[in-house]
């Protein structure tokens, strides 16, 4: 991906925001808490690491099944 480093921007937002629910009158966080899901989406709703995530992504590829497939035979042939 071809984008400069300065002009990427991220949107850091809360997997799951209760208060933006409840605001829209869907008041459901008691259902997660009592199984056992809050610890969970603290994690979720955890740190971000810009610097990281922006390092990331643009080195990142992506291959359709076909491709994996074709690879992942190549390496099996390889190994024979």
């Amino acid at each position: 991906m071809d984008i400069n480093y300065d002009d990427f921007e991220l949107v850091i937002e809360q997997a799951v925001d209760f208060e933006a629910l409840k605001a829209n009158e869907f008041d459901v966080e008691q259902f997660f808490t009592d199984q056992g899901w809050s610890k969970f989406l603290d994690l979720l709703n955890g740190s971000v690491y810009p610097i990281l995530v922006k390092d990331f992504w643009p080195r990142c590829e992506i291959y359709d099944k076909v491709y994996a497939d074709r690879e992942y035979a190549l390496k099996v042939a390889e190994d024979v």
